[in-house]
């Protein structure tokens, strides 16, 4: 059992460092590049869609293995009253914020894509992408505190 519980935290730690960090390299590096109008429409979307495939990896990856790990480190009642019970439900709450606004940030990217031209594309879905590098650095600061 040590040995499935070990690797359950490796796959996940990997993927929410994954996440995050691409996350975190999209909206700092690709994004930004495609603002300035350097990048087509085409190598825009490929990268997005690429993204978009991290992310749904990574949440479903993190629900199953965080699922786990929560079930056999903690009880109910840990999660409740314990310090790193509230990490952890706070590391929940914003695993579900950066699911959703990842979701729907990639979805109005590349939406805007199939209209408008990049940089305009990009305009309309930056406000979110900068909310979903705010949440990766969040998890990233609870993970840490854990």
């Amino acid at each position: 059992m040590a040995f499935i519980d070990t690797m359950v935290r490796v796959v996940h730690v990997l993927f929410a460092g994954a996440w995050a960090g691409g996350t975190l390299l999209f909206v700092g590096g690709v994004l930004p590049v495609a603002r300035k109008g350097l990048l087509d429409a085409s190598a825009l979307e490929a990268v997005t869609n690429r993204f978009n495939h991290l992310s749904v990896a990574a949440v479903v990856l993190l629900l199953l293995t965080g699922g786990h790990l929560a079930g056999t480190l903690y009880t109910f009642g840990t999660l409740q009253t314990t310090g790193s019970g509230h990490l952890v439900l706070s590391m929940v709450a914003l695993w579900f914020l950066l699911a959703g606004v990842t979701h729907v940030a990639t979805s109005r990217l590349t939406g805007a894509l199939e209209t408008t031209d990049v940089t305009s594309a990009v305009e309309a879905s930056w406000g979110l992408f900068v909310v979903a590098a705010a949440l990766a650095v969040g998890l990233l600061v609870v993970a840490g505190l854990l």
